[in-house]
């Protein structure tokens, strides 16, 4: 049973979990846009053998305060940093996915005598005009026609179609996810996106780095080979018969590559 905690950090308030045993090394989870910290509920299991597993829900997400924007990435980080901070934990490795993945870019490069090595899943570094683009639409969609339209214009690019066919279980959970993000989390979050601006300092990680990638995830697999050719030493693995949630759709092959790298 998860710890649940509410926690008030950077001036909102957050609710955290927290599994595992109190000997282990910390590891704090990070969400994507428009999920919570169960996105992280098939990982648990296998990532608290070895850790001592702290799942945040982002500013505006799950059960943290639905508080204004606009974010940016260098906000989320320091949100990580202050809960790490109220809870007395000095260093910690970071697994992240998509927008979490970002914020384990901001971490690491911003606050690295905090971080012991990093996963980033699913993401990317930059803002380019079409990922721009793209969020100021999903905005002027959240805006005339509310969030469940969001949900049916982002499932389809979050799961694969045999995972939508033969799976509505993970298909409702993603939903429910989605429909459960208050509007001020998913336009603050987006206004981050189009702000996002790590490329050029992808070479400045110290700590060890891993990028995983769904195989399935649109041009997310081109863009982190190439955002790994920029960092040192940096792991890579692919997630087959996954799209964006590559922890969600295949979290067995997902489980193994991440677990394989941190206990290096």
């Amino acid at each position: 049973m998860s710890q649940e905690l509410t926690i008030a950090a950077n001036g909102t308030e957050f609710r955290v979990l927290i599994d595992g045993p109190e000997d282990k090394p910390w590891l704090t989870c990070l969400h994507s846009l428009a999920t919570r910290a169960e996105l992280w509920d098939d990982q648990v299991e296998e990532l608290t053998k070895s850790f001592r597993v702290l799942r945040i829900d982002a500013r505006g997400h799950g059960g943290s305060a639905p508080v204004q924007g606009p974010y940016s990435f260098d906000q989320l980080a320091k949100d990580v940093v202050a809960i790490w901070d109220h809870l007395g934990i000095e260093k910690s490795a970071v697994l992240g996915l998509s927008m979490g993945g970002m914020t384990a870019f901001g971490l690491a490069l911003d606050h690295g005598s905090r971080v012991t090595r990093i996963v980033a899943a699913d993401c990317r570094s930059d803002a380019p005009d079409f990922f721009r683009n793209m969020w100021a639409d999903r905005q002027k969609v959240l805006e005339e026609k509310g969030i469940e339209a969001i949900a049916e214009v982002t499932i389809p690019t979050w799961l694969t179609e045999e995972t939508r066919n033969q799976h509505p279980d993970k298909v409702e959970r993603v939903r429910r996810m989605i429909l459960d993000t208050s509007r001020e989390g998913y336009v603050g979050a987006t206004e981050a996106l189009r702000g996002l601006n790590y490329k050029s300092r992808l070479s400045e990680i110290k700590c060890p780095a891993c990028l995983v990638v769904g195989s399935a995830d649109g041009v997310h697999p081109a863009e982190m080979r190439s955002m790994a050719d920029q960092i040192p030493g940096v792991k890579f693995a692919e997630i087959p018969a996954a799209a964006h949630l590559a922890n969600l759709e295949n979290p067995k092959a997902f489980n193994e590559a991440v677990c394989a790298f941190l206990a290096g």
